[in-house]
């Protein structure tokens, strides 16, 4: 629950249960009982649920917050995110256990700050082997080295930036333990709550979700991947009902695959198994466009649109920076976005992480960005008639070289527009689009 725990011990600070109880006895609306009836499970009659069992009084005295990014979480979410519901309470597998068996605690304590001494928010912290693993040891064995826990691919991402700098192992094992690794997930993050940086506590009351909903759990830390993935007029897929999971379905996408850790993480060949082709299986050859294309131009080339960057939430530079260009990765035509803007070498200050700037100049800040801002037909030049005036002959659409940051490092992704499509071409093209 990161932030929200201390927000709710601070408030009920010095707020005994029992005068709780008591005022509550005395006619106090929508906290009738310390114990709601409605809780069946007799193994689990634990104290928390004095407060945590009760949404009125938990709304009684929470406050808005923020997320990690500073957006605004209303108090209800707030509250929200603190509720135990009786759905999990009478969960005969998951809520058979006393809350303090995973949270610790003291479940008798009539004083709040008492009640959360010793309090663990994460029991899942170590990846499940403590908890989970006596129903899902192979789970849990598979997910100790995996991306989301271990968050190797940004780790590797970080080591690259570093560059030059000095005790740079040492440096970037700071940051990740103090800053990046609050994010990083956890059986409990994914199932049960949320991440830190989402600052929303629970997803549903503290019931065990097979099928994490991707509002609440990818985005808060797939951000960037994902804030406009699920508007309509951003994303073609959203318009057909799909989410994350309709393509990142296989459980080692999440959980891992086992052995030793993902060097590149989600980079690393073979782990993310979502493709295109896993559904257009036929596209190569369902039209001439397709057919000429597919060996030498990604399907985001065409069907991406704008992209927002690391700098939605870093904000090195301004907004107007999230810059949608083409080049060439891998052999192939494909988007870029201007992922980091200006390096700053103050970017850690806030961990007493003193940087040299050139230090940091060490890792291209343009790179390829993934499928998922994609349309039908998206028109990157204005008056265009047909798609393939898009490339054909826009020179703006194509990264050159004075966009580059780092000349050195990114030269290889400079290529030159196509030609600009003959009248007869053209006219061809618009009779086929009829």
């Amino acid at each position: 629950m990161g932030k929200l725990s201390t927000i709710l011990i601070t408030i009920l600070m010095g707020f005994s249960l029992s005068n709780w109880a008591i005022a509550s006895s005395a006619g106090g609306e929508g906290n009738k009982s310390v114990q709601p009836k409605s809780y069946a499970n007799q193994r689990n009659t634990t104290g928390c649920l004095g407060c945590h069992g009760q949404l009125d009084y938990l709304r009684s005295v929470v406050k808005d917050a923020k997320d990690g990014y500073g957006h605004p979480v209303s108090a209800e979410t707030v509250a929200q995110g603190l509720y135990v519901a009786p759905e999990f309470v009478n969960d005969r597998i998951h809520g058979r256990q006393s809350c303090e068996f995973c949270h610790g605690g003291d479940p008798k304590a009539t004083d709040a700050k008492k009640a959360h001494a010793g309090m663990t928010k994460n029991p899942t912290a170590d990846g499940g082997k403590k908890l989970c693993a006596s129903c899902h040891q192979k789970t849990v064995d598979n997910f100790q080295n995996s991306i989301h826990f271990k968050m190797s691919g940004v780790k590797a991402k970080l080591t690259d930036r570093m560059g030059n700098t000095p005790h740079k192992a040492d440096v970037v094992g700071k940051i990740m333990a103090e800053d990046c690794l609050n994010c990083h997930a956890t059986c409990g993050t994914c199932h049960v709550g949320q991440a830190p940086v989402a600052n929303a506590g629970l997803q549903k009351n503290h019931r065990f979700i097979r099928r994490p909903d991707n509002l609440q759990v990818c985005i808060p830390c797939h951000h960037l991947a994902g804030a406009g993935f699920f508007t309509q007029e951003k994303n073609l897929h959203v318009s057909v009902g799909m989410d994350c999971v309709s393509c990142h379905n296989t459980a080692q996408q999440f959980h891992g695959r086992g052995g030793a850790e993902e060097p590149q993480g989600m980079m690393t060949p073979g782990l993310i198994e979502a493709s295109c082709h896993n559904c257009h299986q036929q596209v190569d050859k369902s039209n001439d466009a397709h057919s000429m294309h597919t060996d030498f131009v990604s399907c985001q080339a065409c069907h991406g649109t704008e992209y927002e960057s690391c700098i939605s939430c870093h904000r090195r530079t301004p907004d107007a920076e999230h810059i949608f260009k083409l080049g060439m990765f891998n052999g192939k035509v494909y988007p870029f976005v201007h992922t980091t803007g200006n390096i700053s070498a103050d970017m850690f200050a806030h961990m007493d992480i003193k940087l040299n700037q050139k230090d940091l100049e060490a890792k291209p800040t343009w790179a390829p960005y993934p499928t998922h801002f994609l349309q039908l037909t998206p028109k990157h030049k204005k008056g265009a008639e047909v798609m393939c005036e898009n490339c054909h002959g826009n020179p703006e659409l194509f990264l050159k070289d004075e966009d580059l940051t780092f000349p050195n490092l990114e030269k290889g992704f400079v290529m030159k527009a196509p030609a600009a499509l003959s009248a007869k071409e053209l006219d061809k093209y618009k009779k086929t689009r009829k």
